[in-house]
């Protein structure tokens, strides 16, 4: 017989979460899941829940239940809440930390939704801080205060009549929260800094169910974890505030190159990121797709995109080199608001079913390593998610790195590039098409491996990541650890890759 969970057994759990799909990661989280086991609070326990919130408490059956229950990454549609708290505050968030705790339901912090791993998701109680999404911008002090249900799309407009900004990321769905505990990059980053590199002050809610202060006189270790040490972690944050930098125009890029020019455009754009300023952003996307198939085959193709705190003239200047060695077959080089560039940079990926891998490279790829990266997109299996698979390359540095590795959590201050490998299907693949989706993305990590560092970017969190302590913390998953085991002895906010309270 199975061990009882949320009121299924632990082998219908796995079935349910996806099959081959996603059983290892599923099977791992049902480690701290099994210890729950028994009948599950009675439906009085869960209307007291419901009449202790000021927002509404979401349970199977209910209207909303369907989309509030459902991961961004649908490889993990499996896994289903007991119920969703939907809270409007910090009092909400506290009331069911202490109902979990009281009941032995685990529980899951969420505020977009967005881990690649499935860990805002739970068969237990999801505690959702998506509607708490204020931005409050404060000019006299040059903060902006965030609440920790705010997406990116929120937060770039709340601030863009002030014309400030933060580092915030690409996709406009994702939450500040996970942004902001795990570091947080985007194409501002090389010049701003992480987006935990602007965070001054945040309000969270710990295991016992208080509410504190995290800054770099209060609660300083905390603070300190909060910066990098990833999401869901150490308790559920309210509320953030951020250090603002004044905005204004900027320039764009967007190239496209044939495929038999892959080689000579990755090796030609690594020497212009060599000798880059900060000013200037990259993104090089190598990638097959089933929407660009030819004769049923999928089709590889190559591009790059940016920004640039500086002219266009300035930008082509910083580009000809790249674009001698490759000539583009489509080009965009163009300024821009600062306002305008993230509106055309906006795109919510991957989606549906996917799976991520990432590294990071102390030093610039290799020709070997390129010509693996060419080779490996090229026996891209095939699925029917037009998304595809392939392989982005982020230009790292600048500011990012200007930050001793000691002085946040987040400790990838020394890389020069970070590297992400994706691939992705449908949701009514034949498991054979998933099986060969998920070799493929094995194979390249593996032949990719001699080339990178062996760390990894927590925010592109890898649930089949061996040594994700090293990979993702390096040499500050010890303090980590000392700060889990002083805010949450008791191993409240644990899924498969949650920071332990011992080391």
């Amino acid at each position: 017989m199975g061990v009882a969970t949320g009121g299924i057994t632990r082998r219908q759990f796995v079935r349910r979460a996806g099959g081959l799909a996603v059983s290892a990661a599923a099977a791992s989280q049902l480690e701290w899941l099994s210890a729950c086991a028994g009948p599950g609070p009675a439906d009085a326990d869960w209307r007291r829940l419901a009449g202790l919130l000021d927002g509404p408490l979401v349970r199977p059956g209910t209207a909303d239940y369907a989309s509030l229950s459902l991961p961004f990454n649908r490889r993990y549609s499996g896994i289903r809440p007991s119920a969703v708290a939907v809270c409007t505050g910090p009092a909400d968030v506290r009331e069911s930390i202490r109902w979990s705790r009281e009941h032995g339901v685990p529980i899951a912090a969420r505020s977009g939704g967005h881990s690649y791993g499935g860990y805002s998701n739970t068969p237990g109680l999801i505690v959702d801080v998506g509607r708490m999404r204020r931005v409050e911008v404060d000019g006299s002090r040059g903060t902006v205060q965030v609440g920790a249900g705010a997406r990116n799309t929120d937060v770039y407009r709340g601030l863009q009549p002030q014309g400030v900004a933060i580092s915030a990321g690409r996709c406009p769905s994702v939450g500040i929260s996970g942004l902001v505990l795990g570091g947080g990059f985007g194409f501002s980053s090389r010049k701003l800094g992480l987006t935990a590199d602007s965070l001054v002050e945040t309000e969270m809610v710990t295991a016992s169910g208080r509410l504190v202060t995290c800054n770099e006189r209060q609660n300083a270790d905390l603070f300190w974890a909060c910066r990098g040490g990833g999401g869901g972690n150490l308790g559920v944050n309210t509320g953030f505030k951020f250090r603002v930098h004044p905005v204004a125009s900027v320039s764009i890029y967007e190239l496209e190159w044939d495929w038999r020019d892959a080689h000579d455009a990755v090796r030609a754009l690594q020497k212009v990121i060599a000798r880059a300023p900060d000013e200037f952003s990259c993104r090089l996307g190598l990638g097959s797709s089933s929407k660009a198939s030819a004769g049923g085959r999928p089709r590889p193709s190559i591009s790059a995109l940016g920004q640039y705190f500086g002219p266009r003239r300035e930008l082509m200047d910083l580009l000809d080199p790249v674009l001698s060695a490759a000539p583009a077959t489509r080009k965009l080089i163009a300024d821009r608001t600062f306002w305008q560039a993230k509106s055309f940079f906006f795109h919510n990926v991957p989606q549906g079913r996917f799976a991520v891998k990432s590294s990071y490279a102390d030093e610039l790829l290799s020709d070997s390593a390129v010509d693996t990266l060419v080779r490996w997109v090229e026996r891209w299996p095939g699925s029917s998610n037009q998304d595809g698979g392939g392989v982005a390359v982020f230009a790292w540095g600048g500011a990012m790195n200007r930050v001793p590795a000691a002085a946040t959590a987040f400790v990838h201050r020394d890389s020069r590039l970070l590297i992400a490998l994706d691939t992705a299907w449908g949701d009514r693949e034949p498991e054979r098409v998933v099986s060969a989706n998920l070799d493929w993305l094995e194979g390249f990590s593996a032949a990719i491996r001699p080339h990178v560092s062996g760390s990894a970017y927590q925010n592109f969190i890898d649930p089949s990541l061996r040594d994700w302590q090293r990979a993702y913390y390096g040499s500050n998953f010890e303090r980590l650890v000392a700060v889990k085991r002083r805010y949450d002895p008791d191993n409240v906010f644990r899924f498969h890759q949650s920071i332990p309270t011992r080391a």
